[in-house]
């Protein structure tokens, strides 16, 4: 397998895999944040939408990030999890499978790692 074709092979998660914020996800979502909030004391939508542009832009993500780094915010969350949470804001649910793996290829968002359990003792009859 050459280097182009691994570079376009998305991911195959798990059903009930979680994700949570990098460091880098974490300070990304702050900024979002702040930025809304100073475009609301600004006024009206094209503030907004102008906000939501310029931390895209700075960050080189699309605008609708923003709102996965913000759901994540809380905690870990599955796929299904933050298509529920985000319906009616936009994303379709397939969109949101694109944009998980995107976020976690620009290391803004990591797959959570359970650990196994471990064996059970060896019992000696």
């Amino acid at each position: 397998m050459d280097d182009q074709e691994t570079r376009t092979q998305k991911p195959r998660w798990p059903r009930g895999q979680r994700f949570q914020l990098s460091a880098a996800g974490r300070d990304a979502g702050e900024t979002f944040r702040s930025a809304i909030v100073a475009a609301r004391g600004e006024g009206g939508r094209r503030s907004f939408d102008a906000a939501h542009s310029d931390w895209a832009a700075r960050l080189k993500l699309e605008s609708n990030d923003g709102l996965y780094l913000g759901e994540l915010q809380a905690g870990p969350r599955t796929i299904d999890e933050l298509a529920t949470a985000l319906d009616g804001c936009g994303p379709e649910r397939s969109e949101v499978r694109a944009a998980v793996d995107r976020l976690v290829r620009l290391n803004m968002m990591e797959p959570v790692v359970v650990p196994r359990p471990p064996p059970p003792p060896l019992r000696s009859w």
